[in-house]
């Protein structure tokens, strides 16, 4: 079985979003529910997506996880 995009995402990603949306729960919640459920990030909607590689500081949403 493969592992989903929450398991799969770096931990330093995992702080970095948990410390962004401290203050924001509910968005917080919604971008661990979203990667917990997926397992290719192709499928993630774009808002998701942006909101990781904005807050993480990225060019690839595919480069916020582990291989």
């Amino acid at each position: 079985m493969r592992l989903s995009l929450y398991e799969r995402l770096k931990p330093e990603h995992k702080q970095t979003l948990a410390n962004r949306y401290s203050n924001m729960p509910h968005l917080h919640h919604e971008i661990v529910r979203v990667l917990s459920y997926e397992e290719f990030f192709t499928e993630v909607k774009y808002g998701i997506a942006f909101d990781v590689v904005s807050t993480c500081d990225l060019k690839f949403f595919g480069d916020a996880f582990e291989d």
